[in-house]
Formats: C-alpha cells, sequence, structure tokens
C-alpha cells in the first residue's frame, strides 16, 4: 500500500477536526454570550495574532509552553515565528505595551490557538479558548474577581454539579527556597513534587541532604487535600513558614466569600498542585463538571510574565475552551425557518428579504416552485413555507 493510500487527502491530523454548521452555530452563541458577559464586568476584548515572534511567545516564564508551540521559520525575516499555544503570554505583551504603569486594565479574548502535541486524554489540538485577564490588582481583590468570572462562565453555559479546586504554588515554592538550593536543583525537586512523585521527593530530599524537618514539611504537605479544614492542618504543620501563612490567609479570605457568593459550589484544594508552577506565582484555580475530568477552566495568579516585556504588572486571568461545553447547552430557542420557492418575482423578493430582517432563516429554494410535502419540509427543518395569495405573499406555517 502506497503512503497516498493509507493517508487519504481528506483525512485530517490528529487533534484537528471539522466544526460542522449544527455545533458552529452552538459555538458562536456561546462565544457571543461570554464576550457579552465579560464586557458586562468591564473587560474589553482584543485579538492578538496567531503568529508570533517565538521569544515573545515563550520569554520569560512563558517558557512552560515551549513544546506546545508550532515553530515556523518567517520567510520574511528569516526569524523564528510560533503558532499560539495559549493567548495568555500575549495579553500580558499587550497590556505591558499599552497600559500605564499604575493602570487596573481587564482584557477578554476569544480565538484559536494550536497545541503542537494533544493532552494526556488525547483532546483537541485546536482548542477554541476564551479568557479574561486583570492586570494592576494585587492580592485576593484581583484573584476573587477573576475567580468569580470564571464561574459565571460555566452558570452561563449551564454547567451542572461545578467543582472549584484551589491551591496556591508558593506552598511548594517555599519549602523548596527552605532546602537553600537555586537553578537547575530546585526546580528538579519543583518537578517531582508536581509529578506528585512523594517518595522521590524523598529520596532527593536525603541525597541532597536537606534534613529531616524539611522531609517532614513535604511529607506533610503531600496530605494537605480536602475541605475548608485543610487549611487549619495547614496553619498546624508549615505555619512557621511566614510566606506559607500568607498564601493561607490568601486561600482562606478567597474560599470564605466564594462560599457566600455561589452556596451551592463544591469547593476542595490541594496545597500541593503547582501545574504550570514556572508560569503561576499565587492562587491557582481550576473548574470541573459533573464528570471531574480535566478542568472545563483553569487559571491563576502570574504577576512575573509581564516583566520580560519591560513590565512587572499584577496579573491573574482563566481561560476555557468553549469545545467540550457545547455538548451541555440547552437549546436556545431555533430560529424558525422559512422554505420559499424558486423565482425572481420582485414581490417574492421582498418578503423574503422582509421575514429575513425580522430574524426568520428563509431559505429559497433555487429549483423547485411547487413546495414539498409537510413532512419532508419538517424533516429538512422548516416551520413555514411562503405561498402566494391575490393580495401577496404570505407565510404558511407547516402545522396550520
Amino acid at each position: 500500500m502506497t503512503r497516498t493510500e493509507s493517508h487519504p487527502a481528506w483525512l485530517l491530523p490528529s487533534g484537528f477536526e471539522d466544526v460542522l454548521p449544527a455545533r458552529t452555530e452552538a459555538l458562536e452563541r456561546c462565544r457571543r454570550a461570554l464576550l457579552d458577559l465579560y464586557a458586562q464586568w468591564g473587560y474589553r476584548q482584543v485579538i492578538p495574532p496567531l503568529v508570533e515572534h517565538l521569544e515573545s511567545l515563550l520569554t520569560g516564564s512563558a517558557a512552560d509552553l515551549d513544546l506546545q508551540t508550532w515553530k515556523l521559520l518567517d520567510q520574511d525575516s528569516g526569524r523564528l515565528v510560533g503558532l499560539r499555544s495559549d493567548m495568555t503570554p500575549q495579553m500580558a505583551r499587550i497590556d505591558a505595551q499599552t497600559s500605564s504603569a499604575k493602570e487596573v486594565r481587564r482584557l477578554s479574548y476569544a480565538g484559536t490557538v494550536l497545541r503542537a502535541r494533544p493532552d494526556l486524554l488525547g483532546g483537541s489540538r485546536a482548542p477554541f479558548q476564551m479568557g479574561a485577564e486583570l492586570f494592576g490588582v494585587e492580592g485576593a481583590e484581583g484573584d476573587l474577581e477573576v475567580l468569580s468570572l470564571m464561574v459565571e462562565s460555566l452558570i452561563h453555559c449551564a454547567v451542572p454539579d461545578l467543582l472549584l479546586d484551589i491551591g496556591h504554588v508558593g506552598i511548594s515554592q517555599t519549602l523548596a527556597d527552605a532546602a537553600g538550593l537555586e537553578g537547575a536543583l530546585r526546580a528538579d525537586l519543583l518537578r517531582h513534587v508536581e509529578r506528585k512523585a512523594w517518595s522521590d521527593v524523598r529520596t532527593w530530599l536525603r541525597e541532597h541532604h536537606c534534613g529531616m524537618e524539611l522531609t517532614a514539611d513535604f511529607d506533610a504537605l503531600s496530605g494537605l487535600q480536602g475541605d475548608f479544614d485543610v487549611l487549619e492542618q495547614a496553619r498546624r504543620y508549615l505555619g512557621h513558614y511566614p510566606a506559607v501563612r500568607a498564601a493561607l490567609d490568601d486561600l482562606q479570605r478567597v474560599w470564605s466569600v466564594l462560599r457566600a457568593r455561589y452556596p451551592d459550589l463544591a469547593i476542595q484544594c490541594d496545597l500541593s498542585e503547582i501545574h504550570g508552577h514556572r508560569y503561576h506565582t499565587g492562587l491557582l484555580f481550576s473548574l470541573f463538571g459533573p464528570q471531574r475530568g480535566e478542568a472545563l477552566a483553569s487559571g491563576g495568579r502570574y504577576d512575573d510574565i509581564g516583566a520580560a516585556f519591560g513590565r512587572r504588572r499584577a496579573a491573574t486571568g482563566f481561560s476555557l475552551d468553549i469545545k467540550p461545553l457545547l455538548l451541555g447547552l440547552p437549546d436556545s430557542g431555533r430560529i424558525g425557518r422559512i422554505w420559499a420557492p424558486a423565482g425572481m418575482d420582485d414581490l417574492l423578493w421582498q418578503s423574503i428579504q422582509e421575514h429575513r430582517r425580522a430574524g426568520f432563516v428563509v431559505l429559497q429554494d433555487l429549483l423547485r416552485q411547487d413546495a414539498p410535502s409537510p413532512q419532508i419540509l419538517r424533516a429538512q427543518g422548516f416551520d413555514a413555507v411562503l405561498i402566494q395569495e391575490a393580495t401577496g405573499w404570505k407565510v404558511q406555517r407547516l402545522d396550520s
């Protein structure tokens, strides 16, 4: 079998798919509704380019995205460029270039991102990413606004039984700093923590002579998952670190306010969770649906990313892929569809246009003047037909 026969030209690469009309319509309704929601909160939409210079996409703490970024040679400049795999670094660049140092900035975005590799579950490599980013606000106040908007996004998309998982990268980072190691060694230790390979963490600490007290602290960290009471446990075990106490204060405040705002929202924490720790600098949060599989939305604080663009700014935000949300969206009330016959009669044209302006979908059959049977029209999704009467063209419902 030739390569062409085993890989037909119409076969799409793994992780890519066509979005057909019904799903596209649902996606567009969801996109529009979420952008309107973000606008109501003061977040203004920006449209960054799909392609940027590679060093811009991967600058500083955004280097975590390297393996997910498609890389191309710009035929114009000869420089390497990348196809965005996440819009957050682009938001940080836009904010650094266009805002004043003390300005509070709210930005939203929507568009396709491209991933060089699929996720562990083999999902889409072309998510339709939406999100909101808040710049210039430090501390729990900014985190609370962004977290609340993330919850509102999924409520808006009718996702039931939401579960919020929150954590703070500062806790693990503080323990890693206590080891007194820097650079590659510190990063190596945090990689073990990120994988939750606690036996490897203990072995690493022993091999690097980090002492029994620090080993006990990491052992305590490995068990700090659960409900609100975990925060008090963390104070007992790790409260001798001032930075840990500050992180727990932030978590406690955020948790208490969210519990009052959203009584039906289930909340849990995992204080050892540090995914994207080279990227984030504070709170981490992920929102799960009823299946509790992959997070439907996630985000966190990333204060350092803007420094690479010449301006370190407090920053927090979230993003989501709206494609997985489409399956749960309720029917928004389909627009009525009207069948119209073929013909170039001026009055027919005027009637078609009048009903289109009124919000109906009017499909003119370009081949036939006689309408098919009501059964066929209903099967094709029509609700009514345009018929000619003595006084002009009128709509006749199929159920009349």
